[in-house]
């Protein structure tokens, strides 16, 4: 069989996707890297609102009427399909994802499912519970994918803070022993959910001080407002979200935060909205994903009844312009200073993304793939650093 794999959703769907792909090739079929040669697509599918789940549901048929065969993995493997061939993560995990030439990060998955509770969610009851898998093994993995090449570790979970709950493991322990692995990487540790990662944010704080770990955290807090937090299902008050970044920006005033809020959910007033901004006001996050909430069949919110959508738009571009802002701000003071970084990606026009300790993209017009080099940073924009490649005099 020859395959191509096209891949959506979060990191872990996309990682998993990759994994499923490494198992395919272990039994001797063919990836392909253009769809064209393929005779069959394996497609990694994102169910996370009902607009997705349709599109996934559109891409199927479209590549059925191209004349090729269609695996199905990911989510939609939870759904009802007919005429699909689906297949299941677990029987893959273990292999080592595939390594497209010039692609130096690779996600790694540590855990599936999720033990919360969020009524909105799909993903929770698509995947089941938690299962985080075995430590050993991903410590395997991740040597061997470093010795193939990788330069970034990306863990990734449904929430990563929730690591070994169920086997008496935690996620800080797993980071500190992958640090301990030789080779030139970093690690970037994924999403975790504030109720959890409440518990280990002291330790996680201590290994992120390790120079094979970004100065990066991504924490959603959805909601400033408590009683949409609690109608979300959502096991925390904001404040407690707000305390777990000012440890963080306090260990690491130059660290990066990512956070999401949702817009548009049931409950939700304008002093609701007001006060999701002030909360973003006071982290001041350097990225902020903003999704307007789409009720999602077969979750416990899917009846209730939603904000006008004339509101939930007006306060997407409020949010949206408030973070450019922040954002922007954010970037300006690293202006003029010196730093390390790796090039990680190829950019447009013939430019190179490079990544800093704590993840900053800085845009470089010349290096080579995975080097590590010593730059000054000449300039910014609302989302990303310019630099300078210095000479080794300077």
């Amino acid at each position: 069989m020859k395959f191509f794999l096209e891949n959506y959703g979060c990191t872990l769907n996309q990682a998993q996707g990759e994994m499923i792909a490494s198992s395919l090739v272990s039994q001797g079929n063919q990836l392909v890297w253009d769809m064209e040669s393929a005779d069959t697509v394996l497609l990694s599918t994102c169910v996370v609102i009902k607009h997705t789940e349709d599109r996934m549901m559109r891409r199927i048929e479209e590549i059925r009427r191209g004349g090729k065969e269609v695996l199905v993995s990911g989510c939609l493997t939870h759904f009802p399909l007919k005429e699909v061939r689906k297949i299941d993560f677990s029987e893959s995990y273990g292999k080592l994802p595939v390594l497209k030439e010039g692609n130096l990060s690779v996600g790694v998955p540590i855990a599936e499912g999720c033990d919360g509770g969020c009524s909105f969610c799909i993903s929770r009851i698509a995947r089941g519970r938690l299962k985080s898998f075995d430590e050993e093994t991903i410590l395997q993995g991740i040597k061997e994918i470093v010795k193939k090449g990788a330069k970034e570790i990306r863990l990734t979970a449904l929430d990563t803070g929730s690591y070994g709950q169920d086997k008496s493991e935690t996620l800080p322990r797993l980071v500190r022993k992958i640090t301990d692995l030789e080779g030139d990487f970093r690690v970037r540790v994924g999403m975790m959910e504030p109720e959890n990662a409440s518990s280990i944010i002291d330790e996680l704080l201590m290994v992120m001080r390790s120079e094979k770990v970004y100065r990066f955290l991504h924490i959603p807090f959805q909601s400033g407002d408590p009683l949409v937090l609690r109608k979300m299902g959502r096991q925390y008050k904001v404040e407690k979200f707000v305390e777990i970044v000012r440890k963080f920006r306090h260990s690491f005033p130059e660290g990066m935060l990512s956070t999401d809020v949702i817009v548009g959910f049931p409950y939700e007033t304008v002093e609701g909205l007001r006060a999701t901004a002030d909360v973003v006001r006071e982290v001041k996050p350097e990225i902020l994903n903003v999704t307007k909430y789409s009720p999602r069949p077969g979750t416990a919110a899917y009846a209730w009844k939603t904000p006008p959508s004339n509101q939930t738009a007006l306060w997407t571009q409020i949010l949206t312009e408030l973070h450019r802002d922040i954002s922007k701000e954010s970037l300006e003071r690293f202006v003029n200073r010196k730093t390390e970084v790796r090039l990680m990606e190829p950019g447009k026009n013939n430019t190179f993304i490079a990544r800093d300790q704590s993840y900053h993209p800085v845009i470089l017009n010349k290096g080579k793939l995975g080097d590590n080099t010593r730059v000054k940073i000449v300039g910014s924009s609302e989302f990303y650093l310019i630099g300078r490649p210095m000479t080794k005099k300077a």
